[in-house]
């Protein structure tokens, strides 16, 4: 259980690290008023989860879990960010910008659902 814990901490370091350089490398690259970092990121880890999940479900790793454990619950939930998300929404709606909100709701939502299912179905291909 320690171990486990300690190979989702370190992936949730890489993951949160790399979410961190990818929002200000795109904030840097585009200045707008829409969250639109965040969307990228938890577009782009939405689909890494679902690309690398069919590859853990057909291996197993000779029974060891730190693979899909660092991987998975570590590095993509430190990646994704769907706290930020929900911040940045209720920001927008305390902005008065209601529009800009449930576009940001209504797109992330739907970006990231259709990411992992096509990372998902990727992956299933793949991973035959």
């Amino acid at each position: 259980m320690i171990k486990a814990a300690l190979i989702v901490g370190l992936g949730s370091f890489v993951g949160g690290s790399l979410r961190y350089l990818s929002v200000v490398w795109i904030n840097r690259k585009v200045e707008v008023d829409f969250p639109l970092a965040i969307l990228l990121v938890n577009t782009v880890g939405s689909f890494a989860i679902g690309f690398i999940t069919p590859g853990f479900e057909r291996f197993s790793w000779g029974g060891d879990a730190t693979l899909p454990l660092l991987l998975s619950a570590g590095m993509m939930g430190g990646f994704t960010t769907f706290s930020a998300f929900s911040l940045q929404t209720l920001k927008l709606m305390q902005m008065g910008s209601w529009g800009l909100a449930a576009i940001n709701a209504i797109v992330s939502v739907l970006c990231c659902i259709i990411s992992v299912f096509i990372g998902f179905k990727l992956g299933q291909t793949l991973f035959r």
